[in-house]
């Protein structure tokens, strides 16, 4: 699994160093006293150590695509775990099997070594670049998470650089270690707690029985156009009245019909052209894929079409509406993480489908146009949620939000600097008033529960605010606990950022 790397450290004026200390969203760069590529274990206890004696403040960068970089660090120490990325049958601490990935793999890794070489695979995203050291903490869910649960759900054991009393070791907390341990208590807070909290995590261990990928996959991908949309407001409406009141009937923890099925709407603004769904369905029979399309399109007027070009990110290059695809082959046509451009997001948890005041508002947002903003690439993704990754309690995991059937993504992108302003106002905007009634936020236990953590948005405060909402939207009734973790193993608040765990102070 190892390989020979001592690790090595990129200094300003190094030809890597531009590169590794700026994200995958062109937005964030930073200016740090130097990165390391981080070799191994002892590697990562030294590095640390040597950043604290120098009174430098680390960060840890796996795939590099923190949406608000939280990995920034001018004048600090970016811990670069990208040589990491061994995915390898392991044991956990006890001595028990397991699938060991690194914190610096990525999502394409994890899939394409599972697959080869065990025959299994992760419940984990579709975006092939993604690190693995910050999708999983912070929950991870993808495709097959209506049928297999969030990732975290198989996760048995984390292997973390810890800071206790000013010095670095590697702690390796297990499922099943003692009830209330601290051990047991950091385990728990990387199934969910987000990145950048608590150590460097250096490997995720998981469970053996985590689910064999099905053989072969229906992908469908059609579209409205906007063209015809914009004069049928009546026919945006239903597409979505109708969306919603499928995901809400099937997506209860006990479904057994459509818990195969993953769709995502796709609202891009009109002047895109087109609005798209996309669906993967894993049975072998396509009927309850077309009777699913069938019922989203009930009752409209315009029609759908095949969608057989690039719309944010997702190319299905196949002109039939549907076609069977091997998993793995599948899997890799629906990789994308896009172009390297200027992005923000913002999310949230849906426990109902939408009102007609929602619908409303994306509607006037979604024709509404910005003089000198490009907004083509300006979506509102709703992806399905809920079967399996409903059934585990809230405290079970530290991910919270266990009862939703749409989970939302606001985006927008561009690549010219001078329009950041319009691009933030213009999602700010949008993002308000569609949860205006709550204050201008997806509140929790309501209509909505909250944000999710791997969406991090810093709209929704800072840890140098009074009374953020981050951390309610975020981790709802589980922050306590998080902030008690917080405190034993990093009480100096050694690992920080802009929203930050904070510890519990006696």
């Amino acid at each position: 699994m190892r390989h020979e790397f001592s690790g090595r450290t990129v200094l300003p004026g190094d030809p890597r160093y531009r590169t590794l200390s700026q994200g995958f969203n062109q937005r964030w760069h930073s200016s740090p006293a130097y990165i390391r590529l981080v070799a191994d274990d002892a590697d990562a206890v030294a590095e640390l150590n040597r950043a604290l004696d120098r009174g430098l403040r680390p960060t840890v960068r796996g795939g590099g695509h923190c949406y608000e970089g939280f990995v920034d660090n001018d004048g600090g120490v970016i811990l670069d775990l990208s040589t990491m990325r061994g995915v390898a049958a392991a044991v956990d601490k006890f001595g028990r099997p397991t699938y060991c990935v690194e914190g610096g793999a990525t999502n394409w890794d994890v899939y394409t070594t599972l697959f080869r070489e065990y025959a299994v695979t992760l419940p984990a995203g579709s975006c092939y670049s993604v690190g693995a050291g910050g999708h999983i903490c912070g929950g991870g869910f993808g495709l097959l998470s209506r049928r297999h649960g969030l990732t975290v759900d198989h996760l048995v054991q984390v292997d973390v650089v810890t800071v206790r009393g000013g010095r670095a070791a590697v702690t390796r907390a297990n499922r099943e270690d003692a009830s209330g341990s601290p051990e047991q208590d950091l385990f728990w807070a990387h199934t969910g707690g987000g990145g950048g909290n608590f150590g460097v995590v250096l490997r995720y261990h998981f469970a053996t029985d985590v689910p064999e990928p099905p053989p072969r996959v229906w992908i469908s991908s059609v579209a409205w156009p906007w063209g015809e949309l914009v004069d049928r407001p009546g026919d945006f409406e239903t597409l979505l009245a109708n969306f919603g009141a499928f995901l809400a009937e099937h997506s209860g923890r006990r479904e057994r019909v459509y818990d195969g099925l993953f769709a995502i709407l796709k609202l891009t603004h009109h002047s895109n052209g087109n609005v798209v769904l996309f669906s993967q369905w894993d049975g072998d029979d396509p009927a309850p894929l077309d009777e699913f399309v069938a019922a989203v399109e009930r009752g409209m007027a315009t029609r759908s079409v095949v969608q057989t070009h690039s719309v944010a990110g997702l190319f299905l290059p196949y002109p039939e509406r549907r076609r069977q695809l091997p998993w793995f082959q599948a899997t890799m046509t629906l990789n994308p993480s896009g172009d390297n451009q200027r992005g923000k997001y913002k999310s949230a948890y849906h426990r109902e489908p939408f009102d007609r005041a929602r619908i409303a508002t994306l509607w006037d947002w979604l024709t509404r146009d910005v003089d000198g903003v490009d907004l083509s690439r300006t979506l509102v993704q709703i992806d399905s949620y809920g079967c399996r990754i409903n059934a585990r309690r809230p405290d079970e995991t530290a991910v919270p939000q266990r009862d939703s059937i749409m989970k939302l993504q606001y985006q927008t992108y561009w690549t010219d600097p001078t329009e950041d302003a319009g691009h933030l106002a213009y999602l700010s905007g949008l993002y308000q008033e569609m949860y205006r009634e709550t204050g201008g936020v997806p509140e929790v236990d309501t209509a909505t529960d909250g944000a999710y953590v791997n969406y991090p948005d810093v709209d929704l405060g800072t840890v140098d605010q009074p009374d953020p909402a981050y951390p309610r939207l975020y981790y709802k009734e589980n922050y306590p606990r998080l902030q008690r973790t917080k405190a034993y193993w990093d009480g100096e608040e050694v690992f920080h950022h802009a929203q930050s765990i904070r510890p519990l102070r006696a």
